[in-house]
């Protein structure tokens, strides 16, 4: 089992507020220092209308990236496929990929605030059929194909051959999609570990009906991990960050449902609180090497080969944040290298 590490969305929130040149010059630092300590790769994430300056150019962050590091991949977790030009994209994703030496994983996602949709003038509804057509036009750019009815291709290529491409999937119908053309699927933090081997299994069988070779196809997730030295000093300091992370930026965007599968707002508080708290207890790895190890087990244990580890939570300073770091790159990736696939 791999690790990379994340999310970096450069907000500067009502709880942690910085100027956004600091924001950004830390992600160079971040990444640098991610690199240092082997990291398999750091992910950006993406939105945008948002009072915080949510990252809204995935992109070009990552062609900064690239030139502030020499070996970590770069990867987006992920860029709202539906709401761009495909063909730009298709551009942009090669330019990353020559900037970066072949360092890129394209993470792509369909996108849910309407806020987004409504900004830039895009039906929400026409979300699922934009995407198929932007995975379509990647696909082609990728291998060398036309990507426009005059013939163009794009150029230059990418230096991978393609460059992956990772579907963030919540939905069944989002693993489906992934499996029909083989691309990797990246698993959401909402997916305790029963959904997320569910959704491993209906990948394979999906593949498998479409006469797709699923063998190669990579299952990540995304997951809250914080350790330390001791489980109250990591509850202590992360678990109040994240409480307060959930309750503000998913509350608002209305991203996490209630029993029934109804999205939760901030006019049902009570309820929106009692799902932030399962994602707390379900799907986070919060404490202890020991403990963080023993909870990823879990996830390698029903196909997952891939982990995002969510430390970066916007409120924590850099020290906080590169301890966490050094800690589950020494004491938990090497136990983890030998789970799921390599």
């Amino acid at each position: 089992m791999d690790i990379g590490i994340g999310l970096w969305g450069m907000q500067s929130t009502r709880s942690a507020p910085l100027p956004h040149p600091t924001l950004y010059k830390r992600l160079a630092e971040d990444a640098q220092t991610a690199e240092d300590l082997g990291f398999a790769s750091l992910w950006l994430t993406e939105h945008r209308f948002w009072y915080d300056g949510y990252l809204p150019s995935l992109l070009t962050a990552a062609g900064y990236m690239a030139g502030a590091t020499r070996t970590l991949r770069i990867g987006t977790g992920c860029l709202l496929l539906p709401q761009h030009d495909p063909l730009r994209i298709a551009q942009g994703v090669a330019t990353v990929d020559q900037l970066s030496h072949g360092r890129f994983d394209f993470g792509v996602a369909l996108g849910y605030r309407d806020q987004e949709f409504d900004g830039l003038g895009i039906h929400r509804r026409d979300r699922a059929r934009r995407m198929e057509e932007a995975l379509d036009i990647l696909a082609s750019a990728g291998a060398g194909e036309p990507v426009t009815p005059q013939g163009h291709v794009v150029s230059p290529r990418s230096v991978q051959s393609p460059v992956p491409i990772w579907v963030a999937a919540v939905s069944d119908n989002a693993v489906k999609r992934a499996a029909r053309r083989g691309l990797n699927v990246l698993l959401s933090d909402a997916h305790d570990d029963r959904r997320a081997g569910d959704l491993v299994k209906l990948y394979h069988e999906t593949a498998r009906e479409s006469g797709v070779d699923s063998s190669k196809a990579r299952f990540g997730i995304l997951r809250y991990v914080w350790v330390d030295e001791s489980a109250a000093a990591a509850e202590n300091t992360v678990i109040p960050r994240l409480r307060s992370l959930l309750l503000e930026q998913l509350g608002g965007w209305r991203y996490l449902s209630d029993e029934n599968g109804q999205s939760l707002g901030f006019e049902r508080p009570e309820a929106l609180r009692k799902a932030a708290e399962g994602v707390i207890r379900n799907n986070a790895a919060i404490g202890t090497p020991e403990t963080v190890i023993r909870r990823l087990k879990d996830l390698a244990a029903v196909g997952v080969d891939f982990v995002v580890a969510r430390s970066h939570l916007i409120s924590q300073t850099q020290p906080q944040l590169y301890r966490a770091m050094e800690l589950l790159a020494k004491e938990v990736a090497p136990a983890l290298a030998d789970s799921g696939k390599a």
